[in-house]
């Protein structure tokens, strides 16, 4: 059988109940929490007055440079103007702009540190020396996705009449830019893929989705587990999980990005995990009294405004129509999640009566999503770097 018997002193209730405890204490405290951690990339294209603009958390820097000098365990602003020189050649080693195949970047006019939400920020103002008119730019950013693979750097990039957008990440540190002005079906379609791109490299939410989907081939009857009939009857219960997770992470997806609701970066992350960490338990232990899709309704809320995360800063430096750019993103996480579901779906279907799948697939990745989705949390709530994923 996949699940177990339930014990009649409430061990399994007891677990659900601590679980639903810390996440409480977790969700009251995570008002004070910092935000995930984001660089922002600026570069205005104006002729000789062109220049580069690069934020970044200065907490991120002491995996590279010894900034302590004082030794008390704090880095203070001071002590970072000290180290201005090392930082600006760590940025410059990691940061490059070309312009039809010619490098941009020159020396660093600018170094100031500031506050940002909760955290002490550096802004770096780069000269550029691109050629007028550039046809195509590229930009390359890696300073920290080694050794933080949840960092992101939101990117801007244009002159006075135009400016477009883009996410660079562990997954994608570089991007092209045709600096010419694009038709409503373009800019659609350029956020249309990133939609896409952004479902596919978010290993949280594919593997959410993949815990929502593999108890959908067996009926539960108790404890134990019997393979539903039919491949009809299998994509019923699936199509009812997804759209129930598509619906709801498309309503706060709207509702964030639109600035009507606004949550705390943080906590969304946590959440996030934690919401991995239920479902593969329920797996598991079956202690969830509601169906799989009203699970995937709950928690898609939530996963809608991790979504927004990416989409805001998008459409904040962005130039394009608000609308046109929510609706190209949430069809391509859509997309993205149904091509996810069509590879998913017939593997299940035809795996579902064998001993493999109930061992390998369904309990072995629950355990993995359980392990995993803790150390997610973990790694979110304190900003550290454990297991790299």
């Amino acid at each position: 059988m996949v699940g177990v018997t339930l014990c009649a002193d409430g061990t399994v209730a007891g677990m659900a109940k601590t679980l639903l405890f810390l996440y409480l204490v977790m969700l009251s405290s995570c008002a004070f929490a910092d935000l995930i951690k984001e660089n922002y990339i600026t570069i205005e294209l104006n002729g000789s007055s062109s220049r580069a603009v690069v934020d970044f958390e200065s907490d991120n820097l002491e995996r590279f440079i010894e900034l302590d000098d004082s030794g008390n365990g704090i880095v203070s602003w001071r002590e970072l103007r000290a180290h201005r020189s090392e930082i600006e050649a760590l940025v410059l080693e990691h940061f490059s702009v070309e312009a039809d195949g010619a490098e941009c970047l020159e020396a660093v006019d600018g170094f100031d540190v500031y506050r940002r939400v909760h955290q002490s920020y550096i802004k770096l103002t780069l000269g550029l020396s691109c050629k007028p008119d550039p046809q195509k730019v590229s930009v390359g950013y890696d300073l920290f996705f080694d050794v933080d693979p949840q960092q992101k750097a939101f990117l801007k990039i244009g002159d006075t009449n135009l400016t477009k957008p883009a996410v660079l990440s562990g997954g994608r540190r570089h991007r092209e830019f045709l600096l010419e002005k694009g038709s409503l079906l373009e800019e659609f379609t350029a956020f249309f893929r990133e939609g896409v791109w952004h479902i596919w490299i978010g290993f949280d939410h594919i593997l959410f989705l993949v815990m929502l989907l593999l108890p959908s081939v067996y009926l539960f009857k108790g404890a134990a587990a019997v393979p539903r009939s039919g491949f009809r009857e299998i994509g019923a219960e699936v199509l009812k999980i997804v759209t129930a997770f598509s619906a709801a992470h498309s309503v706060t997806l709207g509702l964030s990005a639109s600035s009507i609701v606004s949550v705390n970066g943080t906590l969304v992350e946590v959440a996030i995990a934690l919401s991995i960490l239920v479902t593969a338990l329920d797996n598991m232990l079956r202690f969830v009294p509601v169906k799989g899709w009203v699970v995937a309704l709950l928690f898609g809320l939530v996963h809608g405004f991790g979504f927004a995360n990416v989409l805001q800063e998008l459409i904040e430096r962005g130039s394009g129509s608000f609308f046109a750019l929510l609706a190209g993103f949430n069809l391509g996480v859509e997309a993205g999640q149904l091509a996810i579901v069509s590879v998913l779906l017939p593997l299940m279907y035809l795996l579902r009566e064998t001993l493999f799948y109930r061992v390998f697939i369904y309990s072995l990745l629950s355990v993995l999503a359980i392990l995993i989705s803790a150390v997610w949390a973990v790694e979110r709530w304190f900003g550290l770097s454990i297991i790299g994923i």
